[in-house]
């Protein structure tokens, strides 16, 4: 009788009979398995780890049980899951010859994710199940159709310590978890292999467009700086591999700077991808799309989607989005803050499926200030282990450097002085030479409330003010429609917009500022920094002092005038969001206090990296650099514990990062995401084949906004959320909840929010 990995469902998800062909068997899986993860491994130099985890991931599939399951003979209980069984077994060959656990720690994650390890160790010596003793007479049966199993591998040399083993357990994990979704997903066709990161061509074409770019503007002094910056990065790509600073003033080039350091630096070395990691989904927008005219839309990934299904603690493999989650199999990857820092920490299998393509590449952390303190000092651990011992560069870029160089005062996690090589030539000089802006600064105690803020700004003909709260930005852009009823609305900008909304309204404001129009802008923080835009006159909420320089970027951005206004204001209510953004601003007005002592206090705030420096410094000193609660243990102390799923549980980036919904249409009749959810719907795939692909998941990303836990709840009984297809975890944002102007809003929607 042959065994099986799994069955099958036809185009309409009903399950197809056994009689059908179109269930897997389970040899040719585990066979397929191991060979994926090998393949994986390979880069890391963990192959023969991966391999052991491949062939034994399913070994419990073996059973009767699971086999009777299956069949529809019964149904799924304690007595029918099956990572248990291989994890029992590689758990004790890996004790018995003194070696690492890591493909225990894998194969009994595989599904529901990884385990801490004392729950692991209790998993595998559950009396009812009796899992090694089971174990042992199922690797008979799979010995007998596969020969004798390799003995499990010796810890890799560079494994030296706990902090070591927590990233090596992940990097397998990740390996098993994607090559055992991949060949389920492509079953019975062989997945694609990974797109080769062709640096030299890719060069060639960032070169190409350095020459456009030169070309299109021969007299600008601010061009010719920025072919400055981009010979210093092409100059230093030859390094070493390590941890680079490239300290450039906004409108110095940077984006296109660091992508040719970064595939120079690949040509050196022979690495394998360019991995692009940006805080504000607005930037990556912005960025990807850039990176994909100039690269090629083939070459570059966008990734951002906050989709990720729940570890399936049954084994049963219900959840499709498993199958298509991310896995970044492209030469160039542009992602999150939230995506790239949260799986390096994750336990859950989707959002560990793509770490083990980080080994052998260059990281590229754009607007690196923004990184949570919480997390730095776990963060600069793991790049440690990444760049030591699997090849990883990271290049750090800002124009507001943080202080991440060790000195008596800052964690002993951060940086030597000579740990972190700066690329840029003389930032100091580059920051007096792109002084673009005189900033305003606000009196002691003057606040303004939002008509008298709406009043300046409707004064001005072309101005970007940004908040700190996306409630701040609705209540000030209804105040500006109000003062002006007879002139169109000012264009509104937050979170509560799909990628796809914004980056339409950012095309209509550089056109609108190209041609001379009328423009007013409010927005949220997502505009302050990577967004090329060139306002005269720019006003922002008194926030932290990183997000004042960057968004004074926005100012006189290619030096058109003699110098641009920049206006920092505290509002009457100025509410801010908690933690370290309340903290960073608190610092900040502290910095801008000391500032009234200065002979030259906005020529310091313009040109001065070191008052940046010295501002991260202290505040630094005065919020946690790794998570810490009274009575809880930090992240390190987890990591050195194996205490996967408590390091998961405490390394958020956003405490609550919500959950995705698809926009459809505007409650206008505006189509986004319509044709394509109307494509998928009516979808008749050839047999064989998924009606939900990865390509669909990453064309769907562009018309998604994530809504908080607490309002996804409140739209399930408002009927306002309904499925994309059946039982698959994507829901579709009825139409009269997505407003033309703001985006989502779930309560006080304007009066014209229903009237088409």
């Amino acid at each position: 009788m042959t065994l099986y990995a799994h069955t099958a469902k036809d185009a309409q998800e009903h399950p197809l009979p056994e009689s059908s062909g179109r269930w897997q068997p389970l040899i040719e899986h585990l066979r397929n398995g191991a060979a994926l993860a090998k393949g994986f491994a390979a880069p890391l130099g963990l192959e023969m780890e991966a391999e052991f985890a491949g062939l034994l991931h399913d070994l419990g599939k073996y059973r009767p049980e699971f086999q009777q399951m299956l069949r529809g003979e019964r149904g799924s209980s304690a007595e029918t899951q099956h990572a248990v069984f291989g994890a029992a077994w590689a758990f004790d060959r890996v004790e018995q010859e003194n070696k690492l656990a890591g493909t225990a720690f894998a194969i009994a994650g595989h599904h529901a994710g990884l385990h801490d390890l004392g729950d692991l160790q209790q998993l595998v010596a559950a009396p009812k199940l009796r899992p090694l003793e089971t174990a042992r007479d199922l690797v008979q049966l799979l010995e007998g159709e596969l020969g004798p199993i390799p003995a499990a591998a010796s810890p890799p040399p560079w494994v030296t310590d706990a902090f070591a083993t927590d990233l090596y357990t992940r990097l397998l994990f990740s390996c098993l978890v994607d090559a055992d979704r991949l060949d389920t997903a492509c079953w019975p066709d062989t997945p694609q292999p990974d797109k080769p990161l062709e640096a030299d061509r890719l060069l060639a074409a960032v070169q190409t467009e350095r020459q456009r770019k030169s070309e299109a503007n021969p007299d600008s002094p601010l061009a010719a700086l920025r072919n400055r910056i981009f010979d210093a990065c092409l100059a230093q790509a030859a390094q070493p591999q390590g941890f680079f600073s490239l300290t450039v003033p906004t409108g110095g080039g940077k984006t296109l700077s660091s992508m040719a350091f970064a595939l120079a630096h690949a040509k050196a070395h022979g690495l394998r991808r360019v991995i692009v990691v940006i805080p504000y989904l607005s930037i990556i927008e912005q960025n990807a799309a850039e990176y994909r005219r100039i690269l090629g839309h083939d070459v570059v990934l966008e990734n951002h989607s906050g989709v990720c299904p729940p570890p399936d603690q049954s084994e049963e493999e219900k959840s499709r989005l498993e199958l298509v989650a991310e896995n970044w199999d492209s030469p160039v990857i542009v992602t999150t803050s939230v995506q790239f820092l949260e799986s390096l920490f994750a336990a859950a299998p989707a959002r560990c499926r793509k770490l083990h393509r980080i080994p052998r590449s260059v990281v590229i952390f754009d607007e690196v200030q923004t990184l949570p303190a919480h997390l730095l000092a776990p963060s600069f651990n793991v790049f440690r282990e990444l760049q030591r011992n699997y090849g990883v560069s990271f290049i750090f870029c800002s124009a507001t450097q943080p202080a991440f160089r060790r000195n008596g005062s800052l964690p002993k996690d951060f940086f030597e002085p000579h740990e972190l090589r700066e690329i840029a030539p003389d930032p100091p000089a580059l920051f007096r030479q792109l002084r673009r802006v005189d900033y305003h600064l606000p009196a002691a105690g003057e606040t303004l409330d939002w008509p008298a803020l709406a009043e300046r700004l409707a004064a001005e003909p072309q101005v970007l003010c940004v908040v700190n709260l996306t409630r701040h930005a609705k209540d000030l852009w209804e105040e500006l429609r109000r003062q002006r009823p007879d002139e169109p609305p000012p264009i509104h900008l937050s979170a509560a917009m799909c990628p796809e909304h914004r980056l339409t309204l950012i095309e209509e404001i550089r056109r609108q500022l190209r041609d001379g129009a009328s423009c007013r802008v409010v927005s949220t923080q997502l505009i302050e920094a990577g967004v090329d835009v060139d306002f005269p006159v720019v006003w922002r909420a008194l926030g932290p002092l990183d997000s004042i320089v960057q968004v004074a970027g926005r100012c006189n951005r290619e030096g058109r005038r003699p110098a641009g206004q920049m206006h920092v204001f505290r509002p009457a209510d100025h509410k801010l969001p908690q933690g370290l953004y309340q903290a960073a601003a608190d610092q900040a007005a502290i910095t801008l206090a000391s500032l009234s002592q200065d002979p030259h206090p906005t020529e310091r705030l313009a040109t001065d990296p070191q008052l940046f420096a010295d501002y991260f410094q202290n505040l630094y000193q005065v919020v946690n650099t790794d998570y810490a609660r009274r009575g809880e243990t930090t992240i390190q102390q987890d990591r050195e514990q194996l205490r996967f799923r408590q390091v998961a549980a405490k390394a958020r980036v956003i405490a609550d990062e919500g959950r995705p919904v698809i926009v459809s249409r505007d409650s206008h009749g505006k189509p986004y995401a319509a044709p394509l959810i109307e494509e998928i719907r009516a979808r008749v795939p050839a047999p064989g084949q998924p009606r939900f692909t990865r390509d669909d998941l990453r064309r769907l990303q562009r018309f998604m906004v994530n809504v908080r836990s607490h309002n996804f709840a409140r739209l399930q009984p408002m009927k306002a959320i309904h499925e994309l297809l059946p039982n698959l975890e994507l829901q579709v944002l009825d139409d009269g909840y997505y407003h033309p102007d703001l985006g989502l809003v779930i309560e006080n929607r304007p009066l014209d929010d229903f009237i088409a």
